[in-house]
């Protein structure tokens, strides 16, 4: 029996004026029932005569406190304790315990994880247990109170970063729109299908077009009719691709009508999980340039042509002279020396007069059948007889059928631009020229064991007039390789270099055996 003992002073706690909740458990029928009495009001006591009972209930409902007998042999107590700790719903219910002695106190004490936990002797004093029970409830109902405070702080903590965040956003539209009003390009954001969402005061004032007129697909209304076409394949091509838009076109000034190039280079914008947003394009006025390049090409060409003009009645004379006349061996050299200056004068002004052709599209290709193993071939036999090369090692390999439907000039023009590149920078160490048959393409590797290129520089060799900076103190104004890539772009081909820094370069040609439609780009 539970019985009843002297009554002790307990702990003065405030009577709850709601009905508090309690589970008792106890294996022994008598006692379960003797405890749930002992408790009486305001507790609401249900009884569990085993831990099964006592976990199902628990699950159930919430209790404020649970009042466990842990001298019955018929049911384990602490195993009891462990599993209601085990459980999230009551990981923080106080437990008190019935025990039979003081001394068994410590063993509940020291269980991992029971706490908040109490304990009571046998026999159980009636207003011991009831201020135990009470201080118990009080306890849950604190922790509640605070576990609600707790999230209301939270809560409000998440709407007090929200707000600012959304500040913090509303201040980076507000730069992003003073930028964008700051700047003179035209500057137009677009979503992700390509309707136009921004644009800034200069592309108004620049195109004419009002805001609503340039929303959707409006914006394509300001480019050329002419290349109105073009610019929106490219920006459809990136939109698919994810890749970054450069592209040129005419844009139509609002208050002339006059059409003037711009440069439009576009950037996707992401979010956190990579997925494409919007775009970001800017239009950059580059008219002046365009004409500063025509003007430049135009003196180009005009200045190669006088040129040529005087220099070919020069190398005329001078080798008229050298077989006429019978010179001393001094002479012979000196008369040899300035062929050799002539010669290379020649190849100066054909790539200038190359160059103003590219530049104005008037680079027309002859083709026919061409074997390039016979061009590299004959390009390497010249190159042996040249003065100053007498030694050079070149390997020279030829693998399978490599002819194709090429311009033979031209072709030829590109493998002796790459195999003096190797002589030039190669450092007098052996020239590898390989020339290999595919099934639909022919390939053409050139490579040397020079000074090499810095990885900083492979980007920009192929553009006039760029040469790579460890090429300085060699001669040349850097139009040999912008040149080949021209031509072999023109035969719907790729050139491509790999190279490092002192351990030289190997330039890689890649020709289609026969024509190849241009594509929308070209």
């Amino acid at each position: 029996m539970v019985g009843v003992r002297g009554r002790q002073k307990p702990a003065k706690v405030s009577e709850p004026v709601d009905a508090v909740d309690v589970l008792v458990t106890s294996g022994r029928r008598r006692e379960l029932r003797a405890l749930g009495q002992l408790l009486g009001a305001p507790f609401r006591s249900e009884l569990a005569s085993s831990s099964r009972e006592a976990l199902l209930r628990t699950a159930a409902r919430d209790f404020a406190a649970i009042v466990i007998d842990a001298t019955s042999p018929a049911l384990d107590g602490f195993a009891l304790a462990r599993a209601i700790r085990a459980r999230q719903r009551t990981r923080r219910v106080p437990l008190i315990f019935v025990i039979e002695r003081d001394a068994d106190a410590p063993r509940i004490y020291r269980g991992k994880g029971f706490a908040p936990v109490d304990h009571v002797v046998r026999p159980v004093d009636r207003d011991v247990i009831r201020a135990k029970a009470l201080a118990s409830a009080d306890l849950a109902r604190r922790e509640r109170r605070s576990a609600g405070h707790s999230e209301e702080l939270e809560r409000a903590a998440r709407r007090a970063r929200k707000l600012e965040l959304t500040a913090a956003a509303a201040a980076a539209d507000k730069r992003f729109a003073n930028l964008t009003q700051a700047i003179p390009e035209l500057v137009v954001t677009l979503d992700s299908a390509g309707s136009l969402e921004f644009c800034n005061r200069r592309w108004l004032e620049y195109t004419g077009l009002s805001i609503e007129h340039s929303r959707g697909r409006g914006w394509v209304l300001a480019i050329h009719p002419d290349d109105r076409r073009r610019s929106v394949r490219a920006w459809e091509r990136s939109i698919s691709s994810g890749e970054v838009l450069e592209i040129e076109c005419r844009l139509r000034r609002g208050f002339d009508g006059a059409m003037r190039w711009h440069t439009c280079r576009a950037l996707p914008e992401r979010d956190d999980d990579g997925t494409i947003v919007g775009w970001l394009g800017t239009y950059s006025d580059s008219e002046e340039l365009k004409r500063a390049i025509r003007a430049r090409d135009e003196f180009l060409s005009i200045a190669s042509h006088e040129l040529r003009t005087p220099l070919t009645a020069l190398k005329l004379r001078l080798e008229s002279l050298a077989h006429t006349a019978a010179p001393d061996e001094r002479a012979a050299r000196r008369l040899n020396g300035a062929i050799r200056q002539t010669e290379r004068l020649e190849r100066l002004i054909d790539h200038l007069l190359d160059a103003s052709r590219i530049s104005a599209g008037r680079l027309v290709l002859d083709r026919s059948p061409v074997s390039l193993g016979e061009i590299a071939g004959e390009v390497v036999g010249r190159a042996r007889e040249q003065p100053g090369v007498t030694g050079q090692v070149f390997d020279l390999v030829i693998e399978g059928d490599v002819v194709g439907t090429w311009d033979r000039m031209r072709i030829e023009q590109v493998v002796e631009n790459l195999i003096s590149n190797a002589l030039k920078y190669g450092g007098g160490r052996a020239v590898g020229v390989w020339v290999r048959g595919a099934d639909d393409a022919v390939e053409l590797t050139v490579s040397d064991h020079g000074i090499g290129i810095d990885a900083a520089d492979l980007s920009r060799i192929f553009e006039q007039y760029e040469r790579a900076e460890a090429s300085h103190g060699q001669s040349g104004i850097g139009m040999g390789l912008y040149i080949a890539r021209q031509i072999v772009q023109a035969h719907s081909g790729e050139i491509d270099v790999d190279s490092r820094l002192g351990e030289g370069s190997s330039f890689r040609v890649v020709l289609p055996r026969s024509a190849r439609p241009p594509t929308p780009l070209q």
